[in-house]
């Protein structure tokens, strides 16, 4: 009986063991029959989760998602992700603007939407560390709960990091003091959303973005769907492997691309947990 005890023991310490490793390889797996692309991870069940290691962007970030659970696969022409992160709080709600009866008019909330997202090396140096000073340009899919969940769709974008001025591009400072540009621009196509202001009152609280109905285009590549429940989300992502458009990655047959993933817990732009360079292995 002490034996059998014993055993289990070893078992279950094994097993705790095996759920808590990291890593930053991401087998890509092939599916029999297409996953249903509606963020429950039932069709996920026979592929093993890889688990990710976040860090904060800075100290005081009040982003504290630290690790996250990702899985990826191939459905013939198609690229597939599953991904689950722990989150207190379904936030989807994004800069609402709220009536304030002493001034008579609108002014923006501070509640922010949650994030995710996922970029993938196109030319360059790919690095997750925006300020290392190293160039490239990448991939960029970012969902919101509140602006492109509703829609089924990830926001299908670029990072473009560089040393040299580079149009609408916001400048900052590498880690060690030298000028960075970083533009983070939209795909081609409609947009996905706009802005609304109100000139009276409607109502308390009313919503800053409008979605676009039905956009088109390369900006809506990308097709997911998240559900938050039993305190996680759970996103699941959708692509061709080839688009056929020169904003977007063309995922290899075989081989490896380099890819990071970030998180924003109702957060701002800079307030996020990022992972460090994974990869993606075909």
């Amino acid at each position: 009986m002490q034996l059998m005890t014993k055993i289990i023991f070893l078992l279950f310490f094994a097993l705790s063991l095996t759920q808590t490793v990291f890593a930053e390889t991401i087998n890509m797996h092939h599916f029999d029959t297409a996953p249903e692309l509606d963020g429950n991870g039932n069709d996920w069940k026979g592929i093993p989760a890889v688990k990710v290691k976040l860090h904060k962007t800075h100290p005081n970030a009040k982003t504290n998602v630290t690790t996250l659970s990702i899985k990826g696969g191939i459905y013939i022409d198609h690229v597939y992700f599953y991904a689950e992160w722990s989150d207190d709080s379904e936030n989807i709600t994004h800069k609402p603007w709220i009536w304030d009866q002493g001034q008579g008019k609108y002014t923006k909330g501070p509640q922010r939407e949650d994030r995710f997202a996922m970029q993938f090396a196109m030319k360059g140096d790919f690095t997750t560390d925006w300020f290392s000073g190293n160039e490239f340009k990448a991939d960029m899919w970012h969902w919101k709960a509140n602006r492109t969940n509703p829609l089924g769709l990830l926001h299908d974008k670029m990072t473009i990091v560089s040393r040299q001025k580079i149009v609408r591009a916001a400048k900052f400072k590498t880690r060690n003091g030298n000028d960075i540009y970083i533009s983070r621009p939209a795909d081609n196509g409609d947009k996905l959303y706009k802005t609304k202001r109100y000139r009276k009152y409607e109502k308390d609280v009313m919503p800053k973005y409008l979605l676009q109905k039905n956009p088109k285009g390369s900006v809506a590549d990308v097709q997911a769907k998240a559900l938050w429940y039993d305190g996680k989300w759970h996103l699941e992502i959708r692509r061709k492997l080839h688009t056929g458009h020169a904003d977007d990655i063309s995922f290899p047959n075989s081989g490896k691309v380099h890819a990071g993933i970030a998180i924003f817990n109702g957060s701002v732009d800079d307030d996020h947990t990022n992972s460090n360079t994974l990869v993606l292995k075909f």
